[in-house]
This record gives structure tokens, C-alpha cells and sequence, in this order.
């Protein structure tokens, strides 16, 4: 297999498509679909560039697995608003039509039982209209907190992607530091020698070993 060099450009469209192939192929999470397994299937190398890519493709595919997990159907408050006014109009009107059967001619009893289901159903209405407001609330809850979600990953993208550049950097310049040193140069050895030999006579003349005339004491 041929690798492509480093320097080629290879674009995010073609990682996050690398990566939903290789979840799609292995059936696992997104946390392990890793860099070189990416890197590998588009024959290049697995740089910081490929790492930065792969990293992005996780968090968004994150992202749309958790917005799944929470959304609510377009309409929804109109449909539950709806069924709740349905609910109440027909307990109501069941009330009231079932009092005023009695007779054409209602006695104080009746009327009080056609008052008391007028004001259970003005009490259903008041409840859901609270229900309803509820609901307002807990979606504009939701929708402030995707997007302080989307604010925080993009601000940890951004430091992530900062990170592998100078990351790079410094591995680049380590290297171009253990090029330009070299070899070290070795003294020579035989004055090295020479100069470990006239110090030890030196110090056998000062230590009087050796005479001056070049005898043993």
C-alpha cells in the first residue's frame, strides 16, 4: 500500500465519511473509531491534521446521537394543546348536558351541579394552560442548553486544534535540532595517551619514585 505524503491535503468530508464507514463496518461507538484506522483506509498518514479531523467527526456524531435522544416533534404543543381543549370541552359539555337532562323545569340542586361543572372545566382550562406554558418553558431550557453545548465543544475544538499545531511545531523543530547537531567530534587518542603519561610520571618524580636521573628509589 502506497501512503500518500503527509502534505497532501485530505479534507473533512473525506474523514467523516472514512469514519461512518468503519462505525457502519464494525458496529461500534464512536470512541473507537480511531485516527489510524481513518488514516489507514484513505492511505495516508496519521498526522495531527487526521487526529484534529477524527476528533470532530466523534463530537458532532456525539452531538447528533444526544439531539436525537431529546427532540420533540414539530408540533407538539399544538397537538398536546388540542387534545387537552378536546379533553376538557367534552367533560364539560358532558356535565352540563347531564344535569340539564333532568328536566326542562332545574330546581336549586340542578343549577348548583351545572355551576360546579362549568367551574371544573374553567379550573381544567387554567391547568392547561399552565401545562402548556410548562412546556414553552422546558423547550427554551432545551434549546439554551444545545447551544451553551455547541458554544463548549466548539471553544474545546478550538483549543484541541491549537494543541496538535503546536504539537507539531515542537516535534518539528526537536528534529530539525538532532539533524543540525551531528556527530560529535572524538579527541585524538594519542595525545590523550601522551598527556595521561607525562602526568603520571610527573607525579611519580613529585611522589619520589623516580629520580631525577630516571632510577627506581
Amino acid at each position: 500500500m502506497t501512503v500518500k505524503e503527509s502534505n497532501e491535503w485530505v479534507r473533512q468530508q473525506q474523514v467523516d465519511k472514512a469514519a461512518d464507514e468503519i462505525l457502519a463496518d464494525r458496529q461500534c461507538d464512536v470512541s473507537e473509531v480511531k485516527a489510524y484506522q481513518v488514516a489507514k483506509r484513505l492511505d495516508c498518514d496519521a498526522n495531527g491534521a487526521i487526529h484534529a479531523k477524527v476528533r470532530d467527526w466523534r463530537h458532532r456524531r456525539r452531538a447528533e446521537m444526544e439531539t436525537a435522544a431529546i427532540d420533540i416533534p414539530p408540533g407538539v404543543e399544538a397537538q398536546f394543546r388540542g387534545i387537552l381543549d378536546r379533553m376538557v370541552m367534552e367533560a364539560g359539555d358532558h356535565f352540563v348536558r347531564a344535569v340539564r337532562s333532568v328536566g326542562g323545569d332545574l330546581d336549586r340542586s340542578a343549577t348548583l351541579r351545572v355551576t360546579d361543572a362549568e367551574r371544573r372545566r374553567d379550573e381544567a382550562e387554567e391547568e392547561t394552560a399552565e401545562i402548556v406554558e410548562l412546556c414553552q418553558k422546558t423547550e427554551a431550557k432545551l434549546a439554551d442548553a444545545h447551544t451553551r453545548i455547541a458554544a463548549l465543544e466548539q471553544a474545546l475544538a478550538d483549543a484541541q486544534r491549537r494543541e496538535d499545531t503546536l504539537r507539531g511545531r515542537l516535534e518539528q523543530r526537536q528534529a530539525d535540532a538532532a539533524v543540525s547537531a551531528g556527530p560529535q567530534a572524538q579527541p585524538d587518542q594519542s595525545v590523550t595517551r601522551a598527556a595521561d603519561t607525562g602526568t603520571d610520571n610527573s607525579a611519580q618524580h613529585v611522589m619520589g619514585f623516580v629520580d631525577p636521573d630516571g632510577g627506581q628509589v
